[in-house]
Parts: structure tokens; C-alpha cells; sequence
């Protein structure tokens, strides 16, 4: 196989949503699976019955994390094997559609920065599903993200810039490191077009929001932000204290 272009990676503590994420990227197009490789890094012991290396159009690479470490970690195992030029992350019960890849690496690479997309959110548990749009500008990110990692690609250099996940604040870790990558003056840049189906389930580690108050508190006081509601990207898109940035129609 020739040398990769894209990794891609997946946290995953989910085993049995990890083939639809598989499917997705297997999905894109080709002159982008041939030349991609897959870490599906699974948080804690990998199950029995992995996927077979050979049943994909890219190079699959699962590994495991013991004990379970959290999603923050897992991500940076994958960018510490990745070897591809642009990094495109995916989480373990997201899809992509098959214009992900077409749509956002020529924008990367035109940019040399960070790019993402609209999403469709589907809340698996109220049985409702809405698009996310949101807009980015620098000022927001002091109040929330307007991005979902599974719609976000960008160079594997830009991790040199901005630095790793940080582990300290797995729920928020996302978050945190794309408030980074803005205050270093790096190019965000969102494609109006949803090319990742987003599912929010009572599995999903930001529905468990008593849970994330410390880790909010700690991404506050490490950037120096005022009091903001623990939310989560469900919340967002209904939460009327989210409107001020939610693109009109969403």
C-alpha cells in the first residue's frame, strides 16, 4: 500500500456501532479510501470478534487501551501511529456521507487549517432529528464549540502547533483544543453543508451532564472563562441561550 494521505480516528468503548462508522468511510470515495488508514483505538479491552483487516477498502489498524482512559487519550494514541498527511476524526456511533472527504480535504489543503461541517443530529433516545449549524467566529468559542469533531478535518502538523488532547478534560477535550488552535491565530473554517450524521444516545458520554460539571469547571478556569452552562450539542440545538449562534433555519 502506498504511503497514506488521511488517518483517520475512532475512539470507540461501543463495539457494535464501530461498522457503521467502518461502512462510512469505506463509502467515500475511492481515490480517498485507497490512500486512507483507519485507527479504531477502543477504550479498555478490544472485543473477541474485531473487523477483518481485509473486509475494507483502507488500511484498519484496532487498538486498545487498558484500563479505560477516556475518549481524550484514545484520539492521541491514534495521532501518535497516524501517518497521514491530513487527520479527520470520527466517533464510534457517527457516520460520514460520501461527500465527507470530497467536500472537506480541498478546503484543508486550500487552507492549511482546520475545516468542518454541519452535521445532522438524530436524538436516538426522543426520536427527533435537526440540523447543526452553527457559525464559528473566535469570540464564541469562550461560550461553546460550534464543532463536532466527526465533522472536522485537518494537517497532522497542526497537532505539532496546537498540541494534543488534553486528557485532564476528556468531555471537553475537543472543545478545549479547538479554543487553542484559535487562539493561535490558526483558520477555522466551516462548510455549509451537513456531511456527518451525528447520533446523541443516553450512551453518549456528553448526555451524562452532572457528570461534566468538574471537567467544565476545569476548561473555565484553565482559559479563564466566565460561567457557562453545561450543555452538550443536543442542548444546542434546542436551548434558546444557543440561538444568538444557531444559523436561522436550523
Amino acid at each position: 500500500m502506498q504511503e497514506p494521505i488521511i488517518s483517520v480516528i475512532i475512539p470507540t468503548i461501543h463495539w457494535s456501532t464501530v461498522g457503521r462508522a467502518l461502512r462510512s468511510i469505506a463509502m467515500q470515495s475511492p481515490g480517498f479510501t485507497s490512500r486512507t488508514e483507519v485507527f479504531v483505538i477502543y477504550d479498555g479491552k478490544p472485543p473477541v470478534s474485531e473487523p477483518s483487516e481485509n473486509q475494507y477498502p483502507f488500511a484498519l489498524h484496532v487498538l486498545g487501551l487498558l484500563p479505560r482512559q477516556g475518549a481524550a487519550t484514545a484520539r492521541n494514541v491514534g495521532l501518535h501511529f497516524a501517518r497521514g498527511h491530513y487527520i479527520a476524526l470520527l466517533d464510534d456511533d457517527d457516520e460520514w456521507l460520501p461527500n465527507h472527504l470530497a467536500r472537506t480535504i480541498p478546503l484543508c489543503e486550500k487552507t492549511q487549517g482546520i475545516v468542518y461541517t454541519d452535521a445532522e443530529l438524530y436524538h436516538v433516545q426522543e426520536g427527533w432529528h435537526k440540523p447543526f449549524r452553527f457559525a464559528y467566529h473566535p469570540a464564541m468559542l469562550t461560550q461553546t464549540s460550534p464543532v463536532i469533531p466527526s465533522t472536522m478535518v485537518t494537517l497532522r502538523k497542526t497537532f505539532s502547533d496546537v498540541g494534543f488532547f488534553d486528557i485532564q478534560i476528556p468531555a471537553y477535550s475537543d472543545w478545549d483544543w479547538v479554543l487553542r488552535a484559535s487562539r493561535l491565530g490558526l483558520s477555522i473554517t466551516r462548510i455549509p453543508e451537513v456531511t456527518a450524521n451525528y447520533y446523541f444516545t443516553p450512551d453518549s458520554t456528553s448526555a451524562r451532564s452532572q457528570n461534566l460539571i468538574p471537567e467544565l469547571r476545569e476548561l473555565c478556569h484553565k482559559h479563564h472563562l466566565n460561567k457557562v452552562p453545561v450543555a452538550n450539542f443536543a442542548k444546542m440545538i434546542t436551548d434558546p441561550w444557543f440561538q444568538r449562534w444557531r444559523i436561522p433555519g436550523s
